[in-house]
């Protein structure tokens, strides 16, 4: 059988796959493989996270899952401020530090991350914990419980988002990918399937919330013990170096960047629960949790080619960097338009065969958000460019003009159309944010080749 694969390899076939991914030892060989790889996990990934939806939209109805998509657009929206912008920084750095021999750095950047990330996760648990006794009274006890289980479980969400991001820095894209998105939701479908069919207990929000905090857990243990793998193969413990100013500068600009990108998928959420009714938001959440599936391509894109575009970029390999741009655009746009075309011609179907026949109302706000999701995918990784390059600061500039529309958008909309005014209002975000980095991406590079 080996002879057999030594055989293809050096015929023909063997020529072909390497003119198509490059050699083995190639950057395009490299890239290649951690895409693919990539793509399979957060096809995984998505599916978890998919099943976990469909289960819980089941098991908890309409009201209780819309409780659960606020408790989780809160965490969400929360985790950014509490990992200040770190797990970008940690790709970018270990990366760059990577290539230049600076191992001391490295083990001196991800201790100050760590421990940074998690006391300010503390403290905004505990802040937004005394802001909610302070505003008793103006939430309905539903959910007062369900934004105190958010923060207890906003550290251990902070944690793994380090963890994954640190793995990545280290070019172990799988295996980060693996532990961060595969891992957390497999755990809690596990548990959550054990629950019902052992213990047989109502399902509730509060007890789909307190098992995806022990599922987030158990991956950070798993996490931290690929990660210390890692280190001390790599990093000696008795040499660390801090340039703790530059990190916190760099850092800062990432969370406001990353806080403010988060606006737009969680507004149309928070606005729907404010204006709205607890309904509307599940059939908002279903639909964007559909629509979500598109960019699934360029979500694995970006996370192969991060590290790549820090080290192209560490050593002025513009024409590299073009080149890796152009065909993550392609790849990603290939890849979402089949699913283009499902949720397009028969999107109301899917809904009712999938969620249920009381979520057919969300076809509508799917339809909106497909075509927003395409164009956002078709114009590739634009956002990731700027930052893997240094220009965070125009980054965030562009994230934050992007959220003070959405926001304006969705407060507008929302009240006439319902859910589709917060569709229409994330599908219009979404075009914007990318028309918006792709003009100062042309004219910066115009500008740097007339010099």
């Amino acid at each position: 059988m080996k002879t057999l694969a030594v055989k293809l390899l050096n015929g023909q076939l063997g020529k072909g796959l390497a003119r198509v991914v490059g050699e083995p030892k190639s950057l395009r060989f490299r890239l290649a493989r951690d895409t693919v790889g990539v793509m399979v996990i957060q096809a995984i990934s998505m599916g978890l996270t998919f099943a976990t939806s469909v289960v819980l939209a089941r098991l908890l109805g309409v009201r209780e899952f819309g409780l659960y998509s606020l408790g989780m657009s809160v965490l969400g929206l929360l985790v950014v401020p509490a990992t200040l912008g770190f797990p970008q920084l940690l790709v970018r750095e270990i990366a760059a530090y990577r290539v230049k021999d600076e191992w001391n750095l490295i083990r001196g950047l991800l201790r100050f991350a760590q421990r940074t990330s998690l006391l300010a996760s503390m403290v905004i648990a505990i802040l937004g914990s005394l802001f909610l006794l302070f505003l008793d009274g103006h939430f309905s006890k539903e959910t007062m419980q369900v934004l105190i289980l958010a923060f207890i479980a906003l550290p251990f969400w902070a944690i793994l988002e380090l963890q994954g991001s640190s793995l990545r820095g280290f070019d172990h894209i799988l295996v980060s990918q693996w532990t961060s998105t595969v891992m957390r939701p497999l755990c809690f479908l596990l548990i959550l399937g054990a629950f019902w069919l052992f213990l047989g207990r109502k399902q509730s929000v509060y007890l789909a919330l307190e098992l995806h905090i022990l599922a987030t857990v158990i991956t950070s243990v798993f996490a931290f013990y690929f990660l210390q793998g890692q280190l001390r193969g790599s990093v000696s413990s008795n040499v660390v170096s801090q340039n703790a100013s530059v990190w916190v500068q760099s850092a800062l600009f990432m969370a406001f960047q990353s806080f403010l990108n988060l606006i737009p998928q969680h507004a149309g959420t928070l606005v729907l629960a404010w204006m709205r009714s607890p309904e509307e938001v599940g059939f908002y959440k279903v639909a964007y949790q559909v629509a979500s599936l598109i960019p699934f391509g360029l979500m694995a894109v970006n996370t192969a080619i991060a590290p790549t575009l820090a080290q192209l970029y560490a050593v002025r390999d513009q024409a590299k960097l073009c080149k890796v741009m152009l065909v993550s655009s392609i790849m990603a746009t290939i890849f979402a338009l089949p699913l283009v075309l499902l949720f397009t011609l028969g999107g109301k179907r899917f809904l009712l065969s999938i969620f249920g026949r009381n979520f057919g109302l969300g076809a509508g706000p799917l339809l909106i958000l497909t075509l927003g999701q395409f164009i956002f995918v078709a114009l590739g990784p634009l956002l990731l460019f700027l930052v893997m390059t240094g220009r965070e600061d125009k980054a965030t500039l562009i994230t934050g003009t992007t959220a003070a529309l959405n926001v304006v958008m969705n407060l507008l909309f929302i009240p006439v159309w319902g859910p589709k005014g917060a569709a229409l209002a994330t599908s219009i975000s979404l075009v914007f944010l990318k028309t918006q980095a792709l003009f100062y991406i042309i004219v910066s590079e115009k500008r740097h080749g007339t010099r």
